[in-house]
């Protein structure tokens, strides 16, 4: 059963009053739609619905359960997590202590919470303060693709509909453009490929804003597409030809396009950050390391990833040798019938046991 919702339109000055009167309305509606003798587990996205769990945890018994798609310091400071010392959560005066102070509530709150990454269950646990006992780490997890079985004749057949010569080496972006991803990186890097590899071709498949890329091409505009939002059967045919996949991300957890590539045995160049380095190995892909300052800045070298784009380029052999060894990973780690019995059995663990909020450990986190 599905039930529809509408979101409230909540006057600014007014917030905080809107928001539980709506929670309130919300959890009333619940309680007429759901029996109490029913197997129900309450599953919340994103700390805008604290306001609605916390009437939940009063008005239902049934277990509570958040998943953590990411961490708000991440957009808040770009991935820079020393950005976080000093901030003062018990007693929020800024809009920044606010958000965090209001997330760490969210967890602090639920009953159990899933992660993706183990680095964010480490920085629930040493950060938050949040027992490690209640958080369980499963990775995201996709239908297989047998995408990997083209043809070389259908490959190049591909190309020549799309435009691409036959000897165009696709270098390929997955994702939302967007700088958190590491577009700037990406363009500068191409940009000194290329001039020593005029095969080269860069596809950014995704939407966002490309104003900021377009400044960092100078000498190869006509070498690089942007596809904007596609279908997914185009999206297809573009991972059927691509080359090399790239993801240079400044933060991430464990994103699908990434995922996508490996099932469609793309053979991967991506940043050895938090997330993205629990995903594959040296031995599966070429990683790049990050440049971290006193301030937390993180930075990766224009010239690693250039030379990086031009070594996969330039060997086909490790191109080929890399795609089947992180294609076996996603194959044994990634699949969405792993997920999907991880989570079955976290689920029925909780509806098994009905376990309260585990106390959290006061001693410890902001």
């Amino acid at each position: 059963m599905e039930i529809k919702i509408p979101q409230p339109l909540i006057p600014v000055k007014q917030n905080n009053a809107f928001e539980n009167k709506y929670a309130t309305a919300v959890s009333k509606l619940l309680f007429k739609i759901i029996p109490p003798d029913e197997q129900v587990i309450f599953q919340f996205n994103y700390i805008d619905d604290l306001p609605i769990l916390l009437k939940i945890k009063e008005c239902f018994g049934f277990p509570v359960l958040s998943v953590v798609h990411f961490a708000q310091f991440q957009q808040i400071f770009e991935g820079k997590i020393l950005k976080i010392a000093g901030l003062n959560l018990d007693k929020p005066t800024d809009n920044v202590e606010f958000t965090l102070s209001k997330e760490r509530e969210m967890y602090r709150q639920s009953d159990h919470i899933v992660s993706v990454t183990r680095y964010m269950k480490d920085f629930l646990v040493n950060e938050y303060g949040i027992s490690p006992k209640k958080i369980t780490v499963i990775k995201n997890g996709l239908n297989q693709i047998n995408n990997n079985q083209v043809t070389e004749e259908e490959k190049a057949g591909i190309k020549r509909r799309f435009g691409f010569g036959e000897n165009d080496i696709i270098l390929l972006f997955s994702g939302r453009i967007d700088a958190c991803k590491g577009i700037n990186y990406i363009m500068e890097a191409f940009e000194r490929a290329y001039k020593k590899n005029n095969s080269l071709r860069l596809v950014m498949l995704g939407q966002g804003s490309i104003q900021d890329c377009q400044k960092k091409i100078q000498s190869c505009f006509g070498k690089v597409t942007y596809t904007g939002f596609l279908p997914r059967e185009t999206v297809t045919e573009f991972y059927k030809i691509a080359d090399i996949g790239i993801s240079p991300s400044v933060y991430d957890h464990c994103p699908y396009s990434v995922l996508e590539m490996m099932a469609n045995m793309i053979p991967l160049i991506m940043t050895r950050i938090n997330g993205l380095d629990e995903l594959l190995s040296d031995e599966e892909c070429i990683f790049i390391n990050p440049h971290i300052s006193s301030e937390g800045n993180i930075t990766f070298s224009i010239e690693e990833l250039s030379e990086s784009i031009l070594a996969m380029a330039a060997d086909k052999g490790l191109r080929s040798r890399l795609a089947a060894k992180s294609y076996k990973t996603f194959l044994r780690r990634f699949t969405a019938a792993g997920m999907a019995g991880e989570m079955h059995k976290l689920l029925y663990s909780l509806i098994k046991h009905k376990k309260p909020v585990e106390e959290y450990e006061t001693g410890q986190g902001r």
